[in-house]
């Protein structure tokens, strides 16, 4: 499903947004009430199908807020389908309110950040539409996932979190603060590839309802949404950067706890809690989340009454999140890592030394490995003099380079041919060209060993039953070499075996995205179609991904596996065009038992388009099974068991296609 950016005033239960005049305010306004007494009546549906600009098409509605609408449209010139947000009528006729507009759009405009959704035009329309082009997301709100979910894991919490403080530490670098985060604002974008991107909505543009007398918030103004003001907004003080990040606290909270930490019964309410309440510790309603002492504490410092307290920076709370989570954090793909930390050198293990390098044998041939010219006598051409001590030097540097290249001698060793043959054919420039070359040489030597010897450490924890060991292991080398393709199929296989579930598969993904994944890879990624729909459902999409590699480890987990594991094995081999792969009428056949109704009926409309008459007699006893029930006042009865009539259904099919087959010798078929 296609969404686009939510209204920004966009009105969920007692999340209304308000505008309270003074600190002692008596009344309460809405928000487009604090800036136009009465509005004419907004009606959206009558904006689709008219065109902005002479450039953006309005194709459907998608959803109204007290400020506006969004649209989906499309932008008549290049095709390309985008979001609009069109304002109210009656709020494009105040200058301020148009000028405000104008320069959030120009602030929003200039958050290019993958966390941040990205603002591309603004304009006003020939008949007076003040309007904001974004780009067009498809995905879900954290609020819809929260009221489906109910709370969240805190692997998959940190993963959102996480991103969001990406986003607002962008922000906030330009000196701009949201002010009203919350569920609604927090977009979980699916990209083309199956990534789920989250993106922060509506950054800044529900300033410009603020009082139209001057451009920045008046003091004693309190703007934003009840439930997740900060204190100094709640009071009306002095907000900065800081407000966001209790805002993060509180919607952790939610989502780790299932619920909001304060109730009341208006808004009013809601605000005295924020300005005064501590928020209770996350363990009073999740006492399991005490397994996470970090987390909690990570959140409880966010959600700081006194803003001193709280996270110096969105980067701050950001690292904190990811350190709670330990090593089940994984780094969102495409997201830059964290500044590597400062490392010790390993130490150097000199019982194992190559032998010397011979030198000789190089000097046959010419710099760029043509044979050096020979006198008419057979003799090689006599070198120009050699200065004392450079041909030594440079033999020296090279041999002390292929000492520490025990790795990578071989693909060295026509580099080294070159250095050696120039220094001996022209000795003076050789030095300083020796030179420059050992250093680089150097510097690669050094990095393949160390990402070599990384990798095999790596794998000896794995292969020791250590993941979470491993996973560190190859964290730390990632942080200097983000990009390593062998690292990050390694630190993919630690966080599978460790359990980390979509977290592992979020790391095979970015793996892939590098360099195609291996054998055992997909062997291991073949084994989560047996675990719970969201994650087969990804191991399924990546194991498609990989195409034909993967038909083998789906053909095990075909052969191997069972109920649903099985027959999500099966869809996958169809879905790859390798179904006749295995004995399928078998294999189908044996789903025909299982406990589960919906997999019995699968398996009976697939025998059916199959058509082996092969299945019958495993058909016609699904047929005729029967199941007791207990009717009214618990008298059983017999009632025929679920599946029955698709089996049913598939038997006179298969029947059907066999008529052909059985008609006597000499019979002609009916017209």
């Amino acid at each position: 499903m296609h969404l686009a950016e939510r209204p920004c005033c966009h009105q969920v239960g007692a999340g209304a947004r308000r505008v309270i005049r003074g600190r002692s305010a008596g009344r309460e306004a809405g928000r487009i009430g604090a800036v136009s007494g009465t509005s004419p009546a907004f009606e959206p549906e009558r904006l689709v199908g008219i065109t902005l600009d002479d450039r953006y098409e309005l194709v459907s509605h998608l959803a109204t807020g007290g400020m506006g609408a969004v649209f989906r449209a499309r932008h008549v010139h290049l095709r390309k389908d985008v979001a609009v947000k069109v304002l109210r009528s009656d709020l494009s006729s105040s200058p301020d309110i148009v000028e405000r507009f104008r320069r959030e759009a120009e602030i929003a405009s200039a958050l290019e950040h993958e966390n941040i959704v990205h603002v591309t035009d603004f304009g006003r329309s020939a008949d007076g539409h003040l309007f904001l082009v974004m780009e067009l997301l498809a995905g879900e709100s954290l609020f819809d996932r929260l009221r489906r979910e109910g709370f969240l894991p805190p692997e998959e919490t940190v993963q959102i979190l996480w991103q969001v403080c990406a986003g607002l530490e962008a922000a906030h670098a330009l000196g701009v603060v949201h002010r009203d985060l919350k569920p609604e604002n927090v977009f979980l974008a699916r990209t083309a590839s199956g990534r789920e991107v989250t993106k922060i909505l509506d950054f800044g543009i529900c300033k410009i309802a603020d009082p139209p007398s001057g451009m920045a918030t008046q003091a004693g103004m309190v703007v934003g949404t009840p439930e997740y003001l900060s204190p100094e907004q709640a009071t009306g003080g002095a907000v900065d950067a800081r407000a966001d990040l209790y805002t993060v606290g509180l919607i952790a909270w939610r989502m780790l706890a299932g619920h909001h930490p304060f109730k009341a019964e208006d808004a009013r309410g809601l605000l005295m809690m924020q300005a005064t309440k501590p928020v209770p510790p996350l363990t009073e309603p999740r006492p399991d989340l005490a397994a996470w002492p970090a987390l909690v504490a990570t959140v409880a410092r966010a959600c700081a009454k006194d803003p001193a307290q709280r996270h110096p920076s969105a980067a701050a709370l950001r690292d904190d999140l990811a350190a709670a989570l330990g090593p089940a954090f994984v780094v969102p793909p495409g997201a830059t890592p964290a500044p590597p930390p400062a490392l010790s050198p390993a130490p150097v293990r000199s019982a194992v030394r190559p032998p010397p390098l011979d030198l000789s044998r190089f000097a046959a041939r010419g710099v760029f490995g043509t044979p050096v010219a020979a006198t008419p006598g057979g003799a090689s051409a006599a070198a120009p003099p050699v200065p004392s001590g450079t041909l030594e030097a440079v033999e020296g540097t090279v041999t002390g380079i292929a000492l520490a290249l025990a790795r990578v001698r071989a693909g060295c060793e026509a580099v080294i041919r070159r250095v050696v043959t120039s220094a001996r054919a022209h000795p003076r420039p050789a030095a300083l060209v020796a030179a420059v070359l050992a250093v680089a040489l150097a510097a690669g030597a050094v990095a393949a060993w160390n990402r070599g010897r990384t990798a095999d450490r790596v794998r000896a924890l794995l292969a020791a039953d250590r993941p979470v060991e491993a996973r560190a292991a190859a964290d730390a080398a990632l942080r200097r070499r983000p990009g390593d393709a062998e690292l990050l199929l390694l630190r993919a296989r630690a966080l599978h075996r460790a359990g980390a579930g979509l977290v592992a598969l979020d790391a095979y993904e970015t793996a892939q995205h590098i360099a195609p994944l291996d054998d055992a890879a997909l062997a291991e990624i073949a084994t989560d179609l047996a675990r719970d729909q969201r994650l087969a459902d990804r191991a399924a999409r990546l194991l498609r991904d990989a195409g034909a590699r993967a038909v083998s480890p789906a053909v095990a987990a075909a052969e191997d596996g069972s109920g649903e594991g099985r027959l999500r094995a099966l869809t996958l081999l169809r879905d790859l065009g390798a179904e006749e792969r295995v004995d399928r009428t078998k294999l189908y056949g044996s789903l025909l038992a299982d406990t589960e109704c919906e997999l019995r009926r699968a398996a009976a409309r697939r025998l059916a388009e199959i058509g082996d008459p092969a299945a019958l007699p495993r058909l016609r006893e699904a047929a005729a099974a029967m199941t007791t029930r207990r009717g009214l006042f618990g008298i059983p009865t017999r009632e025929r068991a679920c599946g029955a009539i698709d089996a049913e259904e598939a038997v006179q099919r298969i029947e059907a296609l066999r008529v052909p087959a059985t008609r006597p010798p000499g019979a002609r078929p009916k017209q």
